[in-house]
Protein backbone atom coordinates (compact mmCIF):
# COMPACT_ATOMS: atom_id res chain seq x y z
CA UNK A 1 0.00 0.00 0.00
CA UNK A 2 1.41 3.12 -1.16
CA UNK A 3 0.47 6.01 1.35
CA UNK A 4 -0.67 9.68 0.29
CA UNK A 5 0.86 13.13 1.79
CA UNK A 6 -0.22 16.36 1.71
CA UNK A 7 2.60 19.03 -0.06
CA UNK A 8 3.29 20.82 2.64
CA UNK A 9 5.46 23.88 3.34
CA UNK A 10 6.96 22.14 6.20
CA UNK A 11 7.54 19.30 4.01
CA UNK A 12 8.92 21.44 0.88
CA UNK A 13 11.50 23.25 3.65
CA UNK A 14 12.74 19.91 4.42
CA UNK A 15 13.77 19.10 1.25
CA UNK A 16 15.72 22.57 1.39
CA UNK A 17 16.78 22.22 4.74
CA UNK A 18 18.26 18.95 3.75
CA UNK A 19 20.40 21.17 1.64
CA UNK A 20 21.23 23.54 4.21
CA UNK A 21 18.99 25.92 2.93
CA UNK A 22 15.46 26.78 3.36
CA UNK A 23 13.37 28.27 0.49
CA UNK A 24 10.14 30.13 1.81
CA UNK A 25 7.21 29.13 -0.17
CA UNK A 26 5.08 30.22 1.67
CA UNK A 27 3.09 31.29 5.59
CA UNK A 28 2.01 28.79 7.95
CA UNK A 29 -0.17 30.46 11.03
CA UNK A 30 2.24 31.91 13.40
CA UNK A 31 5.26 31.89 11.45
CA UNK A 32 4.68 35.36 9.57
CA UNK A 33 8.08 36.88 8.57
CA UNK A 34 8.13 38.56 5.61
CA UNK A 35 11.20 40.25 5.88
CA UNK A 36 13.07 37.28 4.59
CA UNK A 37 12.99 35.21 1.30
CA UNK A 38 16.15 32.47 1.58
CA UNK A 39 17.64 31.38 4.87
CA UNK A 40 20.74 29.43 5.56
CA UNK A 41 21.17 26.97 8.18
CA UNK A 42 23.69 27.70 10.54
CA UNK A 43 24.33 23.66 11.71
CA UNK A 44 22.24 20.86 10.48
CA UNK A 45 21.44 18.48 13.16
CA UNK A 46 22.76 15.07 12.73
CA UNK A 47 19.20 13.40 13.13
CA UNK A 48 17.40 15.36 9.79
CA UNK A 49 16.57 12.31 7.81
CA UNK A 50 17.35 12.56 3.61
CA UNK A 51 14.21 12.76 1.96
CA UNK A 52 14.46 11.05 -1.42
CA UNK A 53 12.02 12.07 -4.24
CA UNK A 54 11.56 10.42 -7.86
CA UNK A 55 9.31 11.36 -10.75
CA UNK A 56 6.89 8.13 -11.61
CA UNK A 57 3.98 7.11 -13.78
CA UNK A 58 2.29 6.67 -16.89
CA UNK A 59 3.21 7.81 -20.55
CA UNK A 60 6.28 10.11 -19.64
CA UNK A 61 9.53 11.44 -21.05
CA UNK A 62 12.32 10.88 -18.25
CA UNK A 63 11.78 14.63 -17.10
CA UNK A 64 8.22 14.56 -16.19
CA UNK A 65 5.67 12.53 -14.02
CA UNK A 66 4.39 12.01 -10.74
CA UNK A 67 6.60 13.33 -7.54
CA UNK A 68 6.64 11.02 -4.83
CA UNK A 69 8.57 10.51 -1.68
CA UNK A 70 10.41 8.25 -0.05
CA UNK A 71 9.95 8.21 3.54
CA UNK A 72 9.75 5.80 6.57
CA UNK A 73 10.68 2.76 4.03
CA UNK A 74 8.10 3.77 1.53
CA UNK A 75 7.51 5.52 -1.80
CA UNK A 76 4.43 7.75 -1.49
CA UNK A 77 2.45 10.06 -3.89
CA UNK A 78 2.53 13.64 -3.27
CA UNK A 79 -1.31 15.18 -3.39
CA UNK A 80 -1.69 17.93 -5.63
CA UNK A 81 -4.47 19.74 -4.53
CA UNK A 82 -2.17 22.56 -2.83
CA UNK A 83 0.80 22.25 -5.18
CA UNK A 84 1.77 25.26 -6.99
CA UNK A 85 4.30 26.25 -9.43
CA UNK A 86 6.59 27.45 -6.91
CA UNK A 87 6.57 23.90 -5.08
CA UNK A 88 7.35 21.94 -8.77
CA UNK A 89 10.65 24.83 -9.06
CA UNK A 90 11.43 23.01 -5.87
CA UNK A 91 11.10 19.40 -6.60
CA UNK A 92 12.90 20.19 -9.51
CA UNK A 93 15.87 21.48 -8.40
CA UNK A 94 16.46 18.81 -5.76
CA UNK A 95 15.81 16.18 -8.80
CA UNK A 96 18.86 18.11 -10.55
CA UNK A 97 16.95 19.89 -13.56
CA UNK A 98 17.04 23.93 -13.79
CA UNK A 99 13.72 24.54 -13.42
CA UNK A 100 10.13 22.91 -13.45
CA UNK A 101 8.92 24.54 -16.72
CA UNK A 102 5.25 23.92 -16.03
CA UNK A 103 3.33 21.17 -13.77
CA UNK A 104 -0.16 19.67 -14.15
CA UNK A 105 -2.28 17.73 -11.87
CA UNK A 106 -0.87 13.75 -10.92
CA UNK A 107 -3.30 12.23 -11.83
CA UNK A 108 -2.11 13.13 -15.74
CA UNK A 109 0.35 10.19 -14.82
CA UNK A 110 -2.31 7.38 -13.20
CA UNK A 111 -2.61 7.10 -9.41
CA UNK A 112 0.03 5.56 -7.28
CA UNK A 113 0.28 2.04 -6.72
Amino acid sequence: MLALWSVSFVLLSVWRFSQAQYVHLGYLPGFEDPAQELYTAPVLPKDVPKIQLRLAGEKRKHNEGRVEVFYEGEWGTVCDDDFTIHAAQVVCRELGYVEAVSWSPSSKYGKGE
